[in-house]
């Protein structure tokens, strides 16, 4: 089991937000204390993710990674492209351009650790998980404090990997342990 990390390009909001939002820490983590392997590339427009994408969507990219960790700026049902004049990017627009890429995000875990992405119709991520197949998709409804969400989706991927993708596990074992800061960042699992 392995995680490959989307990452927005933080330097275009870093001075707004006074805070380095790096994932590359929280993955080389991983890495160690599970070793798994990990692939981790930054994005600023949709054209890069687009290739990204394609890319992960071909055979020893599915074998091998069975999770997709999104790490963005978001908004309802969106994540934030930095490097666009059109900065958001609805789930739907995300949904069809993974669908494109050979449908990149079935049978995998899809995980949003981005603002209020989540926020709104659980209907509307129902879908999204039906039309691209994933397992599973999880995200947060709310503004979310980079600390502390670091913090929950390490134990998020840590409940994961002890058991390997079974959702009903994972579920009950997050609102076990973790129940509290889950509450306090939005989380939800679909």
């Amino acid at each position: 089991m392995g995680i490959i990390c989307i990452e927005t390009e933080w330097e275009h909001t870093v001075e707004s937000s006074q805070s380095s939002l790096h994932t590359k820490a929280l993955l080389e983590f991983f890495e160690k204390s599970y070793k798994c392997d990990v692939i981790y590339r930054r994005v600023a427009t949709r054209q890069e993710l687009r290739y990204y994408l394609k890319r992960f969507s071909l055979k020893p990219y599915k074998e091998k990674y069975s999770i997709l960790y999104f790490s963005f700026h978001g908004n309802t049902h969106s994540i934030i492209l930095e490097g666009e004049k059109n900065k958001e990017m609805t789930l739907d627009e995300l949904a069809d351009m993974a669908n494109e890429a050979n449908n990149c995000f079935s049978k995998r875990t899809v995980h949003f650790s981005s603002c209020r992405t989540f926020i709104g119709s659980e209907k509307y991520i129902e879908d999204f998980k039906s039309k691209t197949g994933a397992l599973f998709v999880s995200g947060y409804t709310t503004t979310v404090d980079s600390v502390l969400s670091a913090i929950h989706d390490i134990a998020y991927f840590d409940q994961i990997f002890r058991h390997q993708v079974k959702t009903a596990l994972t579920a009950s074992a997050m609102e076990r342990y973790y129940k509290g800061l889950g509450d306090k960042l939005g989380f939800k699992m679909f």
